[in-house]
């Protein structure tokens, strides 16, 4: 579970939030409730891979998808026509 905690608090971070403002932070990625974050921010649950999508989502500046903005990453060629290829 530490490497959550880290993982969590690291990105907080690097987004420039300080430790007061985790919730906010969280509230970028979707979780909106307190005991949600608190359990996230102190280690005590684990980081969900959609959670750690999110994250980068927020990280890399992308907006919540919609056809029209899947057209906007596709023509910047931002969109990856396998997306299972790593």
């Amino acid at each position: 579970m530490k490497t959550a905690i880290n993982d969590f608090r690291v990105w907080v971070a690097r987004l420039g939030f300080n430790g007061r403002q985790i919730s906010q932070a969280a509230e970028l990625m979707g979780i909106t409730g307190s005991n949600t974050v608190s359990l996230i921010s102190t280690g005590k649950r684990e980081l969900t891979v959609s959670e750690r999508l999110a994250m980068s989502a927020v990280r890399a500046g992308l907006k919540p998808w919609t056809p029209e903005y899947d057209d906007e990453l596709r023509k910047a060629g931002l969109v990856r026509q396998d997306p299972t290829a790593a």
